[in-house]
């Protein structure tokens, strides 16, 4: 039923069509009702798809709850009962994967991070580059009164080192990184149904420190050959729980 839904739904749609891809939990209830107010809102064609993966069902009744008269919101039980937390985020980013490569409808997918709040236009800024395969946005991060950017993805074989400069001076525009965490990235659909074997994974490096399944994906994505592209004029507040 649901797959007709969503077919019939954009028929008479000729525009780009964005899925904008959630997970989150009850870890992140603090901000849950202001990120909705956000992400049911955004400018564009699209819809949301929500993989909430809380222990309990208590929190996935609520979203379904809250967004039962939402015609283009998706609220889906996400996978539970790993070890830890970052083998659940990756079995659920998985669950991202096969929803878009299954569902052909969509030009794009949009990773956004359940406690990001991203600008309203923030898909109409994305789509004017359309040749793009992936585009990631300037997260901020309030840390001991401080603002700071989550650029964590830059890397002096493309960045140069000038991180602090281009966050400063936005100029130029975009730039080309190695990798990017997936607070708010959009991706090419066709790109990542053109490699069907690619998913998300953790790992730890030469020093077994660990490297989380972002940054794996998409420096995987940049060695087959697909820019990583940082958006310098879009920006997202991310907010934490104190």
């Amino acid at each position: 039923m649901e797959n007709k839904l969503v077919e019939e739904r954009w028929k008479t749609i000729k525009q780009p069509k964005v899925l904008v891809a959630v997970i989150t939990s009850e870890g992140n209830f603090h901000c849950q009702n202001s990120f909705l107010g956000r992400a049911l809102f955004l400018h564009g064609y699209y819809d949301l798809i929500i993989f909430e993966n809380s222990d309990t069902q208590d929190n996935y009744k609520k979203l379904k709850y809250t967004t039962h008269n939402m015609p283009h919101a998706i609220i889906k039980r996400g996978v539970t009962g790993f070890d830890t937390i970052g083998d659940k985020i990756c079995a659920n980013r998985n669950l991202v994967l096969k929803y878009v490569r299954k569902h052909k409808e969509y030009d794009y997918v949009l990773m956004l991070d359940s406690d990001i709040f991203p600008p309203f236009e923030l898909i109409p800024n994305f789509l004017k580059r359309k040749k793009l395969d992936v585009q990631s946005a300037v997260c901020w991060i309030e840390l001991l009164g401080q603002k700071q950017a989550a650029w964590n993805f830059f890397k002096d074989d493309i960045a140069n080192g000038n991180a602090s400069k281009w966050l400063s001076t936005r100029e130029p525009k975009m730039i080309k990184i190695c990798e990017s965490g997936l607070g708010c990235v959009l991706f090419k659909t066709d790109m990542l149904k053109k490699h069907k074997k690619l998913n998300f994974y953790n790992r730890t490096d030469k020093k077994n420190a660990p490297i989380n399944e972002d940054l794996t994906f998409t420096n995987n994505l940049r060695e087959k050959g697909h820019d990583i592209w940082l958006d310098l004029q879009t920006e997202c507040a991310h907010i934490i729980n104190k």
